[in-house]
């Protein structure tokens, strides 16, 4: 009698999992062979399991446009043709969200993402300015220092370095703080950078609650600000000043940054949301913002003549005692190309996922996604594909100038900063900071990359990439400076 019953209970689990591992097949879907083999486990438990390798694999299995997989225990569809994906998240008519910036007010959802756009608007952006200039000169201030007490050249992780000034970027303009973390090394934000990357990547365990004391100081940091703010009056050009100000339901697409307050009116946002999407914003940029530049420098320091090409362009500032122009940093094209094809080939975001809220049949198909199914577009794979882009792991820059034209990509397969609802909306934001640091770096050092590290260098993601050695970006600074060029 007892023997029966871990039977039942195996077979009952059996069927599960069998019935899960059939969705695709059910459904008449393109579909990998299903199952957990021993690897995978043996992966899991060793903390080696990489689900973006393993995306971009299945990605290249067959010639379909679509292909059905299982995360674990989550069927998931991967979109492998860039004209159907774009179709798909242009024109689902809120079929597939974020559920991470979803928002209800009242009756009404909608997403808060979206809503909260203007704040990166080129006008908001250009008052921001000095903030990340500011950033930018304590980068430099530091490792001049360095340089000074080492009597000539330094040799350091850039990436590490990198990261710091990020941290700062957004403790300044999303915290709202005047940090400078390369001389605070206490400071709260610090401890975030030092954390560092954890090897684990799992679609399943990382969308479990995770709550720290981190977390409750940073919602401390964003209560103080925006209590004093609110109380005093006080106007500060940054972030948290607009998140504020569309806390109490300001228009934040104008030109105003003063906070009106009327007490009759219920709070858009509590507290608790504001860090949130404070903390949620941290995540996103910290990442994107330090991968963009360190990835950025490892490709163009191995190619003399893009960095020469990049301190011609540069040399062109006016550079007015040492400080950059907003307006200027548009003008810089040849750099705007590095950019998009260090995003080409380093996607900060390698995979857009998205949650499908109700059934929807996919568009010149026969197939149907029902709700709750993920449905996923390969970016990084994509990126890497010779069908859209010649000799896709060389970096080449002038891919972009007049692409159409010199066949070396096709226009619509460049996706790096997302597609219709999955566009970012803070992509102008982000490449304002990394053309600030790239721009600071180029002035004031000649920088040679460890030779050895070109050879053996290992680029993983988390999603975003970064460099996994033991010294990660190791990078030879001497100083030198770009005298700015005057006209009569």
């Amino acid at each position: 009698m007892w023997l029966l019953l871990p039977i039942l209970l195996y077979s009952v689990l059996f069927l599960a999992v069998r019935h899960i591992y059939s969705h695709w097949r059910r459904k008449g879907f393109p579909s990998e062979r299903a199952g957990i083999s021993w690897s995978f486990l043996h992966q899991a438990y060793r903390r080696e399991f990489r689900h973006v390798e393993a995306i971009c694999e299945a990605y290249q299995m067959g010639r379909e446009r679509l292909l059905g997989i299982y995360c674990f225990f989550r069927p998931v569809l991967i979109v492998r043709n860039v004209e159907l994906a774009q179709t798909i998240l242009q024109q689902s008519n809120g079929h597939f969200n974020d559920l991470k910036w979803d928002y209800v007010k009242g009756y009404r959802r909608f997403n808060l993402l979206e809503k909260l756009s203007p704040i990166f608007a080129t006008k908001r952006l250009s008052e921001m300015f000095t903030h990340v200039q500011r950033v930018g000169d304590h980068l430099i201030s530091y490792l001049l220092d360095i340089e000074q007490a080492q009597g000539g050249a330094l040799e350091l992780d850039l990436q590490q370095m990198l990261r710091v000034y990020a941290i700062n970027v957004i403790g300044n303009l999303i915290y709202g703080l005047d940090v400078n973390n390369f001389e605070q090394k206490d400071h709260i934000l610090s401890s975030y950078v030092s954390a560092g990357h954890t090897s684990l990547q799992s679609f399943t365990l990382s969308r479990l609650p995770q709550k720290s004391s981190f977390t409750y100081r940073l919602r401390d940091l964003i209560k103080q600000g925006v209590e004093h703010r609110e109380e005093h009056g006080l106007i500060r050009k940054d972030i948290l000043q607009l998140i504020t100000r569309f806390r109490n339901g300001n228009d934040i697409s104008g030109d105003k940054w003063q906070i009106d307050i009327d007490n009759e009116q219920d709070k858009l946002l509590s507290i608790k949301r504001v860090a949130k999407v404070a903390e949620d914003l941290l995540k996103v940029s910290l990442d994107s913002i330090s991968s963009n530049i360190t990835l950025t420098l490892f490709e163009i320091l191995q190619e003399p003549l893009i960095v020469e090409k990049l301190q011609t362009e540069i040399k062109e500032l006016s550079n007015e005692n040492g400080s950059l122009k907003f307006e200027e940093l548009d003008g810089l094209k040849y750099l705007d190309m590095c950019l998009k094809e260090t995003v080409r080939k380093y996607p900060p975001l390698p995979i857009i996922e998205r949650i499908c809220r109700k059934s929807y049949t996919l568009p010149n198909t026969k197939f149907t996604i029902d709700e709750g199914k993920t449905l996923m577009v390969p970016l990084l794979a994509i990126h890497r594909d010779e069908k859209y882009f010649s000799e896709p792991m060389k970096y080449k820059p002038l891919r972009f100038l007049h692409s159409e034209k010199s066949g070396d990509c096709k226009s619509n397969a460049f996706i790096g900063f997302g597609i219709g609802g999955a566009q970012c909306v803070g992509q102008n934001f982000a490449k304002m900071v990394i053309k600030v640091a790239l721009i600071k770096l180029l002035q004031n050092f000649h920088l040679e990359l460890d030779a050895t590290l070109a050879e053996t260098i290992e680029i993983s993601h988390q999603p975003a990439p970064f460099i996994r050695t033991k010294d990660g970006l190791k990078v030879r600074l001497k100083r030198r400076e770009i005298k700015p060029k005057f006209y009569n």
